[in-house]
């Protein structure tokens, strides 16, 4: 009983977090919901407990996991850093870590955002990127072509079309760049984005 009265509780706690760190109000957010404001006050204050398909459709809402929602994880969209554990923090190894906690990082700092539209974007270009992968991988032979419904030559083409039409939306995202922040804050992200750039300079700028 004891640990199902903490699980309402982190669920409250969570739920009213979500909302306002989106900037919604409670109304907007009822509506969306499909609730009366007033039940879902009641959920955010512990005061009624809701069934297993109001999570999953907050869930949905606030693009976490149902985990997230209810305390029983950390990580907002369901990355499981155990996997990382493996890895011996050598060589390539250390490069996968790096990689995977960027991404994890990445993927929580967009959906913790009020912005939709920002969040849809990098999820459809990671999703865009995973899959042309994947492509790439079944090609060589380390994943079954059975995977796929589209032939890879015509699905090759295609996914690097739709990565460039992504890319062609980041001019319509509005500038809201910030200077002077502290580095440590982003430090997930900062050595991907340092070998990115050195990437970039050493392959495609000419001296």
């Amino acid at each position: 009983m004891k640990n199902e009265t903490e699980k309402l509780s982190k669920f409250s706690q969570m739920l009213s977090k979500m909302r306002k760190e989106r900037g919604i109000s409670q109304k907007k957010a009822a509506t969306d919901l499909g609730i009366s404001q007033a039940l879902l006050s009641h959920y955010e204050k512990g005061i009624r407990e809701c069934g297993l398909d109001f999570v999953i459709k907050c869930s949905r809402y606030y693009g976490v996991t149902t985990d997230y929602l209810l305390g029983v994880s950390e990580s907002r969209n369901g990355f499981n850093g155990n996997v990382l554990s493996a890895l011996d923090g050598s060589g390539e190894g250390r490069s996968i870590k790096s990689m995977a906690l960027a991404t994890k990082y990445l993927l929580e700092l967009a959906t913790a955002g009020a912005n939709n539209n920002q969040s849809k974007f990098v999820y459809d270009y990671f999703m865009l990127c995973i899959y042309r992968g994947a492509l790439t991988l079944a090609k060589a032979g380390d994943l079954p072509k059975e995977l796929f419904r589209i032939d890879y030559s015509v699905a090759r083409d295609l996914a690097s079309a739709a990565i460039a039409v992504q890319d062609a939306k980041f001019v319509l995202i509005e500038d809201k760049s910030r200077t002077g922040i502290d580095e440590n804050q982003f430090a997930p992200l900062k050595d991907i984005i340092t070998e990115a750039e050195e990437y970039i300079l050493s392959n495609y700028i000419l001296e």
